[in-house]
């Protein structure tokens, strides 16, 4: 999904107090849930469904007075909203206040210390969303890792998705693409950017190179993609700071943790942090990863190109044989793909992504 600071887009002040009086503002509309095009447009998804209700998961700027998109009438509904992407504590927070039921972030330490310290019933104790043992309660809010934890670590690698788990976080947000033997792999991008990756004897790459132009045994024996991104102080690829990911990418033979990693090998690392070895190191950890959930993001291999019933069935058949249908979703932005998985994979939960509100248009003709 598209990543931007919200305040980029707004003051900070300005955001924070819009997010806390939305509700109040909303209101007093005479607009029923289903007059809502986006309660229409869920409705019709959870009817295709068949199984799990599918996840509402809008920018967070939609949830702004005038954003178009309504958590009230959502949760009236019936319909989770998990949203995305907020990289600063005072706009967790207000969320948090809001209710929604999960936010996605780049800095899966923040978002941990905002769910530590918020305080839901008010009673002046922090700590209302921990579980017995001190981890988030993902019954109750949904703590995701975008791209594991990309300005922490390079997006979509073992090191990244270490660190997410490091905070404990209840998700794991990832993006996939298929290879030229059709092998799920993570990257938010159809194409090897030369931004975050090189080949693997240290050159840079001079232009782009598409992923489906690729196999996996030669994407992963050729790249590596531990490029730092400019403007993200906290983020390194020091491989001392992710032992987990290096050790694991030895097992795997991997030749290197910031390999482009399949998504078995991704849920193959979160099972190896649970292990009795984990646990005897770190048992909160261990316990989190053996319940953690993924959040898998079906990737379009252009603007202009839908997702093709592959994909998801290639994504779907990986989760399944993980053994991970209860606790992996689907994701997209786009509103058929969706649709179509739900229609061929019941089993699997759902979640639309929207940046902007859907139209009456949009809902009436998936209904």
């Amino acid at each position: 999904m598209r990543t931007a600071s919200l305040t980029r887009w707004f003051p900070l002040g300005m955001l924070v107090a819009g997010l806390a009086c939305a509700g109040t503002r909303t209101g007093r509309t005479s607009r029923t849930p289903a007059d809502d095009p986006t309660v229409r447009l869920m409705d019709t998804l959870r009817a295709h469904a068949r199984g799990k209700a599918p996840v509402c998961s809008p920018d967070a700027r939609l949830l702004q007075p005038g954003g178009g998109i309504d958590l009230e009438r959502l949760h009236a509904a019936g319909h989770p909203v998990i949203v995305w992407t907020v990289n600063d504590l005072p706009t967790m927070q207000a969320l948090l206040r809001r209710g929604v039921d999960g936010i996605i972030s780049d800095r899966p330490d923040l978002l941990a210390q905002a769910v530590r310290d918020f305080d839901a019933n008010g009673d002046g104790t922090p700590g209302d969303l921990l579980d017995a043992d001190g981890l988030i309660d993902a019954k109750r809010f949904d703590a995701q890792g975008h791209r594991g934890a990309r300005n922490l670590r390079p997006e979509n690698t073992l090191p990244a998705f270490e660190a997410a788990l490091d905070y404990r976080m209840t998700t794991l947000e990832l993006d996939t693409v298929l290879t030229a033997d059709g092998v799920p792999v993570l990257s938010h991008d159809p194409d090897l950017s030369p931004a975050k990756c090189r080949h693997a004897d240290g050159s840079p790459l001079p232009s782009p190179v598409p992923i489906a132009t690729l196999t996996v045994a030669k994407l992963q024996a050729a790249f590596v993609c531990d490029r730092l991104l400019a403007g993200r102080p906290e983020q390194t690829n020091d491989r001392a700071r992710s032992p987990e990911a290096v050790a694991f990418a030895a097992r795997a033979s991997l030749q290197d943790p910031y390999t482009v990693p399949t998504l078995r090998q991704v849920f193959a690392f979160a099972a190896d942090q649970a292990d009795a070895a984990h646990e005897a190191r770190d048992p909160l950890r261990a316990r989190n990863a053996r319940r953690v959930r993924f959040n898998v993001e079906l990737k379009r291999t252009s603007v202009k190109t839908d997702i093709a019933p592959a994909h998801g069935d290639a994504v779907a058949q990986v989760i399944q044989e993980a053994g991970l249908a209860q606790r992996a979703d689907v994701q997209s932005f786009d509103l058929r793909a969706v649709r179509s998985f739900l229609e061929l994979h019941p089993d699997l939960r759902a979640v639309l992504l929207l940046e902007s509100p859907p139209t009456d248009a949009e809902s009436q003709a998936l209904e």
